[in-house]
């Protein structure tokens, strides 16, 4: 625990946290550009720079004086974005649950951080219909209830849209009007039955949006978290894949 304690003292730096972001943009920095970057003295550059390097997180290349990251201090900076994110989220996250979720999800948390926070009654929802009228490949949606109104025989006509949507055990869907609007826009969906829905999820190609469940364990549809960011939909779309492969499946 000590040296966790050195560790976490060491990083407890606004100024030693962004000298690691410098170095993990760029290959190297001689330290009068650490002290340019940072507005600061060289001296206090200097300060900064040798508590990272008594941490072995940074290291100086005698050859050409460059300071950058070493092997720990790459595994530190991946590190810092799942922290940063429960940081900036600490509100959210004290009355939403995620303990449901796989650990190697909570681990990956950091691939979240760029992000638009949505808090307003409606606005999850009003999301969902944008990702379905902006699709242009497919939709792939999560919820720990029916959607009753997201098929539009008029909209989706002549689309090709392949649609998954993953919904509790035990939904009731109405099954002839499914296949009618499946029949007349030509297009596939398939449905996967849970036991567990442990977020709320809706993607396509492009953007992606997720919700967490409350502390009752329904989910939340007036807060949520909403991205554009390859590494943001990607973590949807592994988190979904998940259940998906999970779930029991019915293809219309």
């Amino acid at each position: 625990m000590e040296s966790l304690a050195e560790l976490l003292f060491v990083l407890a730096s606004t100024d030693r946290l962004q000298v690691l972001s410098y170095l993990r943009e760029e290959k190297g920095y001689r330290l009068s550009d650490i002290a340019q970057r940072l507005n600061s003295s060289m001296q206090e550059a200097s300060k900064h720079v040798t508590r990272l390097r008594d941490q072995n997180i940074v290291e100086k290349n005698p050859s050409n004086g460059y300071y950058t990251l070493t092997t720990l201090g790459k595994l530190v900076t991946k590190l810092l974005p799942s922290i940063e994110f429960l940081s900036e989220n600490k509100e959210y996250l004290l009355t939403h649950n995620m303990s449901s979720l796989p650990e190697e999800f909570i681990e990956r948390i950091g691939e979240l951080q760029e992000y638009q926070y949505n808090a307003k009654v409606g606005l999850v929802l009003s999301f969902t219909h944008q990702v379905i009228h902006e699709a242009d490949k497919f939709v792939w949606l999560m919820s720990d209830h029916s959607l009753i109104d997201v098929f539009d025989i008029e909209r989706d006509t002549n689309r090709n849209l392949t649609w998954r949507i993953i919904l509790p055990i035990g939904s009731k869907i109405n099954w002839q009007d499914l296949r009618s609007y499946a029949k007349n826009v030509h297009t596939r969906i398939e449905i996967g039955f849970s036991h567990e829905i442990i977020a709320g999820i809706a993607l396509n190609e492009k953007v992606a949006g997720l919700l967490l469940p409350d502390l009752r364990g329904s989910l939340d549809f007036n807060s949520g978290f909403i991205s554009g960011k390859l590494s943001f939909r990607k973590w949807c779309q592994d988190l979904f894949g998940y259940v998906w492969d999970e779930s029991e499946k019915t293809i219309i």
